[in-house]
C-alpha cells in the first residue's frame, strides 16, 4: 500500500510540474502581450519583421525608412524552421504588436510600405543588375508569359535554325545545349553576352561555332522586355538554353 501510495503522489506531482511548466509559458505569453498592448496605448510602435524562410531582404533598409515616416520602429527577428513544442507561446509580444498595428493603420498598410520600399531600392540603385528572381514575374520574350517564355523560345529558335541533317541525335539521358547569358537593360538593350555549346556527342563539336553564332543572332535581332521591380525598368540578367535531342 505505502509504494502504491508513493507512485501516486510521484505521479501527481509529475503531472502538476507538467501543468505548471505549460502555464507557465501561457502566463509569459499574455504578460508579453499586455506589454505590447500597453506600448501600443502609448503609441510607441515597433514592427516585428519576422525573418526566415521566404524573406525578401530587397528594399529593407528603405522598408524600415518608411516604418520611420509613420512613426513606427522597426525590430528584426530571425526565426527557425524547425518547429518548437511550444511554438504557439513564442514571440507574443512581437505578433500582438504587429496585430495592434495592421488594426490601426490598415490591412493593407505593411504590404503597400514593402511595395513602395522595393521601388525605392530600384531607384537608390540605378546601376544594379538584378538577378531574374528579384523582378516581377513577367515574360522578357514578347508575345509570351512568364511561364511559358522558355518554351517559346525554344519553339521560335527551331522554327529559324532547324538542326543540320548530319547533326547526330542523342542516345543517352544526357542533354546537349547551346546556352548563353546576357543582361537586359532597362531600355530594352542587349548587353555582355556570352554563348557556349556542349555537346554529349563530340562529332558534334563541328556545329559548336555555327549554334554559337545562331543563338548570339538570335538574341541580338529580337525585342527582349526589361526586367521590372514592381512596375519600375531595372538592368537585369537573363539565360537562355537551346536543348537538342
Amino acid at each position: 500500500m505505502k509504494i502504491k501510495s508513493a507512485l501516486f503522489t510521484l505521479a501527481a506531482i509529475t503531472i502538476l510540474s507538467c501543468n505548471q511548466k505549460k502555464n507557465g509559458y501561457e502566463i509569459d505569453c499574455n504578460d508579453q502581450k499586455k506589454q505590447a498592448q500597453n506600448q501600443f496605448n502609448y503609441q510607441n510602435y515597433t514592427w516585428t519583421v519576422f525573418s526566415g524562410q521566404g524573406y525578401d531582404y530587397l528594399g529593407e533598409q528603405e522598408f524600415i525608412q518608411r516604418l520611420s515616416q509613420n512613426q513606427i520602429k522597426t525590430k528584426i527577428l530571425h526565426i527557425t524552421c524547425i518547429p518548437s513544442p511550444n511554438e504557439r507561446y513564442e514571440n507574443c509580444g512581437e505578433i500582438e504588436m504587429n496585430r495592434l498595428i495592421e488594426k490601426k493603420f490598415g490591412k493593407n498598410f505593411i504590404d503597400s510600405l514593402r511595395y513602395i520600399a522595393k521601388q525605392d531600392f530600384a531607384k537608390n540603385h540605378p546601376e544594379e543588375i538584378f538577378s531574374y528572381e528579384h523582378c516581377d514575374e513577367v515574360s522578357r520574350y514578347p508575345n509570351s508569359t512568364a511561364d511559358h517564355q522558355f518554351e517559346k523560345i525554344e519553339t521560335d529558335y527551331f522554327s529559324r535554325y532547324p538542326s543540320p541533317a548530319k547533326y547526330i541525335g542523342k542516345n543517352n539521358d544526357f542533354d546537349s545545349y547551346t546556352s548563353c547569358s546576357f543582361i537586359i537593360t532597362k531600355n530594352g538593350g542587349i548587353k555582355d553576352l556570352s554563348v557556349k555549346s556542349h555537346f554529349q556527342n563530340k562529332k558534334n563539336n563541328i556545329f559548336e561555332k555555327q549554334f554559337n553564332k545562331q543563338l548570339k543572332d538570335f538574341v541580338l535581332q529580337n525585342q527582349w522586355i526589361s526586367g521590372k521591380i514592381n512596375g519600375l525598368n531595372v538592368d537585369s540578367y537573363f539565360n537562355v538554353t537551346i536543348y537538342y535531342d
